[in-house]
């Protein structure tokens, strides 16, 4: 069976959302990381019987932030930033929100044998 994954931006949209499409009959589990739950319930999307499992996000996921050489504003030249490289990092390490949603969407993706 197909799996629609979907992250609402918050918890409560996401419980709120997934009530309403799965019309009450949702299952719902909190998420490892204990900060995020997950619904889950079974219907038609497009004409095909898939299961349907809804998150959310808890704040912002990943950031952007410039080397640790950039970041003391008494000795960089500002004009350097334009080209200064960046760093992509998770925005709440302790959320382990990237391993939270890697681990649902890895969950639901089956492999032909």
């Amino acid at each position: 069976m197909q799996v629609v994954f979907m992250v609402a931006e918050k918890p409560s949209l996401a419980e709120s959302i997934a009530k309403i499409l799965a019309r009450g009959h949702v299952s719902s589990r909190r998420g490892f990381n204990g900060a995020c739950s997950l619904h889950e319930w079974s219907g038609s999307f497009m004409g095909e019987q898939v299961r349907f499992k809804m998150t959310s996000v808890c704040g912002h996921v990943m950031t952007t932030d410039f080397d640790g050489r950039y970041n003391n504003w008494d000795r960089v030249d500002p004009a350097e930033l334009f080209v200064a490289p960046i760093e992509k990092k998770e925005a709440n390490p302790k959320l382990r929100m990237v391993d939270f949603l890697r681990q649902e969407v890895c969950s639901t993706i089956s492999y032909p044998t």
